[in-house]
């Protein structure tokens, strides 16, 4: 615990340096070159972000952006965050690097013996779980980035008429219904548009002739909906969701409640992922009743003919099709 006490300390002491050399560092500690040396690179091997340049003005720095100063958590405080961070765990696309397993190991490690025990109990009584799919969405922190930054890139893009170059200024990112979107200023267009991730197919390289728009760029994810207008028409789709297809879809704001603990979802979505949507309500089984429109209906009409076909059944044309299906 002493080393341990001794690295903070020395953590700590780096931090307020602009730059400094072993021999200083040795100095001010009171120790050998050899010693300060190897408390460097126990730093280092620690995840301390340090730089070193050789020379006679050379020395070592820590990289300001890189670590966070020791924090105070109580016991209540850290299992909160260990929580809420192993709730992206079944996240299957974030829009940053994140080795979530390896962070919450180190959380874990770093927590007093309390708090461990608590999360240890806690681990067997509650799990978080979001809404998985196999989508794959490469270029989402690409889009993050430059939404951050007020960038304009030019995207690969498959939308209705097939591929497509679009130069964009992204807004954001936001993931609803288990897709990840972009709203973004579209040069070609000349309007805001929403783009679904997974449909960027790539990135150009190169200069962009466009300049990031002023306007767009005081936009925000809250107030980009006056100027949206979408890339595909769209559809609103109710569902009829029991208890369990309530808890199945949690995430969902646009649920509203009954009194048996069920619910209606109301959700506008692209007409273009109907099909999606049509496999998903139709994994939920009676968990789930689609009411409208009529065009997810016969989606999902056309998936159980297919499966009563690929099992050798009587086709719906020959057997009456069930009301939740209907």
């Amino acid at each position: 615990m002493a080393k341990a006490r001794r690295l903070v300390e020395i953590l700590l002491t780096l931090q307020t340096r602009r730059r400094f050399t072993a021999a200083e560092l040795a100095s001010e500690l009171g120790v050998n070159r050899r010693t300060a040396l190897r408390y460097l690179h126990e730093l280092s091997e620690a995840g301390v972000p340090l730089a070193s340049r050789p020379g006679p003005a050379g020395g070592y720095l820590v990289v300001r952006d890189g670590i966070l100063p020791p924090l105070s958590f109580t016991v209540d405080q850290a299992v909160s965050l260990f929580f809420a961070y192993q709730a992206l765990r079944d996240y299957g696309s974030l829009p940053f690097d994140a080795d979530v397993e390896s962070a919450l190991q180190k959380l874990y490690q770093h927590m007093p013996a309390e708090a461990r025990r608590r999360v240890d109990r806690m681990a067997e009584r509650i799990e978080f779980g979001a809404l998985h799919t196999d989508v794959v969405t490469p270029h989402l922190a690409a889009l993050l980035d430059a939404a951050l930054d007020q960038q304009v890139i030019t995207i690969v893009y498959h939308g209705r008429d097939g591929l497509s170059e679009r130069p964009i200024q992204p807004i954001g990112v936001y993931a609803q219904n288990g897709l990840w979107y972009c709203p973004a200023y579209c040069f070609t267009r000349k309007a805001v548009r929403v783009f679904r991730v997974d449909r960027v197919r790539g990135l150009k390289n190169g200069p962009c002739p466009y300049t990031p728009d002023a306007d767009i760029a005081e936009l925000t994810l809250k107030s980009y909906q006056a100027h949206i207008s979408r890339e595909a028409p769209t559809v609103w789709v109710e569902v009829a969701l029991t208890p369990e297809g309530v808890r199945q879809l949690a995430h969902s704001a646009q649920i509203e409640p009954d009194d048996s603990g069920g619910g209606i979802l109301r959700t506008e979505v692209d007409v273009g992922d109907l099909p999606f949507f049509a496999r998903r309500y139709l994994s939920m089984g009676k968990d789930a009743q689609v009411l409208a429109p009529e065009a997810l209906l016969r989606e999902i009409r056309g998936l159980v003919a297919a499966q009563w076909a690929q099992y050798g059944l009587p086709g719906p044309e020959r057997q009456a099709v069930p009301e939740t299906i209907r």
